[in-house]
C-alpha cells in the first residue's frame, strides 16, 4: 500500500502550487485552509487542522507558512516524515527583522491592502518569472482573505517554536529573497531556487524528496 502524503501549501494557496511535483507511487491529499478563531494561535489552529488527517504515521510536505504548520502539526501527532519547501523548520530560521517586527507590533500597522495590490514587487519577491507563475501567484494574493493574511504573517514573524521534528528534510533555494538562505543552516539546497521553486525548479525538488522518501515507501 502507497505511503499516505499531506500536502500543505503556503499562505491562502491551494493545491496548484504543487501540480508540478512527481509525486506518483505516492497517496497524496490536500490540507485544507480553514478560517482562524479569534486570537488563535498557531499550535491551536494547527491542532484542528489534524482533524482532516484521517492515517497514522503520515508524510506531511509544507510549503513555505505550510511548513510551519507542519512543524507544529507533527508536534501533535506521529509523522513518517516532515518535509519542508521553502519554509522553516524553528523561529532560528525567521530573518532578525521579521521578529523583531514581530516584538515591536509594527506590523499589526502595516497596509496589508496595498500588498495584495503590488504585482511587481510580488513577483520579484516569490521570484514568480513566467506568465503562469505571475498568474497563481496574483490570483492567491488577491483570494487570499485579508483577516486570515494579517492573522498567518503574525503567526510567522512571532513563532517561537525551537524544537525541531524528528525525520525532518528542509529543502530552500540559496535565491530565495522572501526567506533568506543565509538564515537557514542544514537545508538540502536547490541552486539559484527562489521562493516560488516548487513550480519552476520542481524537477530537483521532487528529485530530493522522493530520495528521502525511499526508505518509507
Amino acid at each position: 500500500m502507497s505511503k499516505k502524503i499531506y500536502l500543505i501549501s503556503g499562505l491562502g494557496a491551494d493545491y496548484r502550487m504543487f501540480q508540478n511535483l512527481d509525486l506518483s507511487g505516492f497517496d497524496c491529499d490536500y490540507i485544507e485552509w480553514i478560517e482562524p478563531l479569534e486570537k488563535e494561535t498557531l499550535v491551536d489552529y494547527s491542532r484542528r487542522l489534524t482533524q482532516q488527517i484521517q492515517v497514522k504515521n503520515p508524510i506531511l510536505i509544507g510549503l513555505s507558512f505550510g511548513g510551519l504548520i507542519a512543524v507544529e502539526i507533527s508536534k501533535l501527532i506521529e509523522a513518517e516524515k516532515t518535509i519542508l519547501i521553502s519554509s522553516m523548520k524553528s523561529k532560528l530560521d525567521i530573518p532578525l527583522y521579521y521578529r523583531a517586527l514581530g516584538k515591536l507590533k509594527i506590523h499589526k500597522a502595516f497596509p496589508f491592502e496595498l500588498v495584495k495590490k503590488s504585482n511587481s514587487l510580488n513577483n520579484w519577491l516569490f521570484g514568480a518569472s513566467a506568465t503562469n507563475e505571475k498568474l497563481l501567484l496574483k490570483e492567491t494574493i488577491v483570494n487570499t482573505d485579508l483577516k486570515f493574511l494579517k492573522w498567518a504573517i503574525n503567526s510567522i514573524i512571532t513563532w517561537s517554536s525551537e524544537s525541531i521534528p524528528d525525520n525532518i528534510l528542509q529543502i530552500h533555494g540559496n535565491k530565495d529573497r522572501l526567506l533568506p538562505f543565509s538564515n537557514v543552516n542544514g537545508a538540502s539546497v536547490i541552486k539559484d531556487g527562489g521562493h516560488f521553486m516548487v513550480l519552476n525548479k520542481s524537477g530537483e525538488v521532487s528529485k530530493l524528496i522522493r530520495n528521502s522518501l525511499i526508505s518509507v515507501k
